[in-house]
């Protein structure tokens, strides 16, 4: 950050000592409100993993080891514990994992992140012949693109595998279809891309099935909560390194002694 902020006093030809605070303020503040690379950084990282997680697919499969392993490097519960065991990693040694990098980004920037991607009742997690039944029994319509025009199909039946699906159209015309991955010959979707189309806020099966009950909230016994060892000791870990900072940084005493 130092480097990006003593760019942006050259390229506005400022002398090196001038505050930062000039650049990172708000406007009506009197600042230039430039984003720190940090900043910047941050959500572009957590948009590639969201979007790794978002089909039942390699990538998904790559990026669940990837999660797994850092909470395991840790002894982390889940993502939100790996926040606060990342606030005390370093840059080169939060980078060795996507995951952990993601949270040293938000750890550094006072942020905390709500996320379970690989939840079992999640769309993604669901498997093929469970997603398929689920649309058949709701009955819901999926927007279909196919010869550059959007038409609404609904899932009738699903293979005993659950690899294909056949779909029909409002008109009455019947066409079988994949349920994941990419299919070049037919011009199709598969069923996980039309359902992330046509629902792209809805993540679990039971928004599918259920959609009058009111999520983001969980219900737990009183005075019980699941913390992490991470989240834990947190306190005493941020208070041991305050100490370490100030030994090293010491405030300096100006006043003068006399013999």
């Amino acid at each position: 950050m130092a480097t990006f902020a003593r760019c942006n006093k050259e390229a506005w030809q400022m002398s090196p000592n001038t505050f930062t605070a000039l650049f990172t303020f708000p406007k009506d503040q009197g600042g230039l409100q430039i984003k720190m690379p940090r900043a910047i950084i941050c959500p572009a990282v957590w948009g590639h993993l969201t979007r790794c997680c978002q089909f039942d697919d390699g990538t998904r499969q790559l990026a669940e080891i990837t999660y797994k392993d850092a909470l395991e490097k840790h002894g982390c519960l889940d993502i939100e514990d790996l926040q606060f065991e990342a606030e005390f990693l370093t840059w080169d040694q939060a980078s060795q994992n996507s995951f952990e990098f993601a949270c040293h980004l938000t750890s550094s920037l006072g942020i905390r992140v709500s996320w379970d991607p690989f939840n079992p009742d999640w769309i993604a997690s669901a498997a093929n012949i469970d997603l398929a039944q689920a649309m058949i029994t709701t009955q819901h319509l999926v927007h279909i693109q196919y010869k550059n025009k959007w038409k609404w199909a609904q899932t009738m039946e699903v293979s005993a595998e659950g690899k294909l699906v056949t779909m029909r159209f409002e008109g009455g015309d019947t066409f079988t279809m994949k349920t994941e991955g990419q299919d070049t010959t037919t011009g199709y979707p598969a069923l996980r891309e039309a359902i992330q189309r046509t629902f792209p806020t809805q993540v679990q099966i039971s928004q599918l099935t259920e959609p009058d009950c009111i999520y983001g909230t969980e219900i737990r016994e009183k005075g019980k909560r699941k913390m992490g060892w991470a989240q834990a000791v947190y306190p005493l870990r941020a208070r041991l390194q305050e100490l370490k900072e100030t030994n090293l940084h010491p405030e300096r005493d100006d006043t003068l002694e006399t013999n």
